[in-house]
């Protein structure tokens, strides 16, 4: 392979977006009832919530948090891509709270995005 093509590839690779957590969409909250669906249900549809705690009450919370950032492609340019560092950023947390047999009480998703830095690309292009 051509130092360009390794190159190249290199940089792709680098500009690929990077997250961590569990991603849960609106879609999947709709699947959930309240005051039907129970803690077993969530878990096993979600998975392992990001975290877990019980109450003094008996209640117990699950959390999933999510966040994936990508920094701009033009940051990767050789000698001006640090005047366009940064990227753009985005995390999502939903609550899930059960009561003391495990049965759904409530659901709240909060979401953020944000970007930093300079990009010639229009913001609507950026995740």
């Amino acid at each position: 392979m051509k130092p360009a093509h390794a190159l190249i590839v290199t940089c792709v690779m680098l500009a690929a977006c990077v997250s961590t957590g569990v991603e849960v969409k609106q879609e999947q909250m709709a699947n959930f009832l309240l005051g039907f669906s129970t803690l077993d249900d969530v878990t096993a549809q979600l998975g392992k919530p990001s975290s877990q705690t019980t109450l003094v009450n008996g209640s117990t919370i699950l959390i999933y948090s999510f966040a994936a950032s990508r920094p701009h492609p033009e940051s990767f340019i050789p000698f001006i891509g640090p005047l366009f560092a940064g990227g753009a950023i985005r995390s999502s947390t939903v609550f899930f709270e059960f009561d003391e047999n495990g049965v759904l009480r409530s659901q709240r998703l909060t979401t953020s995005g944000s970007v930093s830095g300079w990009s010639v690309l229009p913001p609507d292009a950026l995740p």
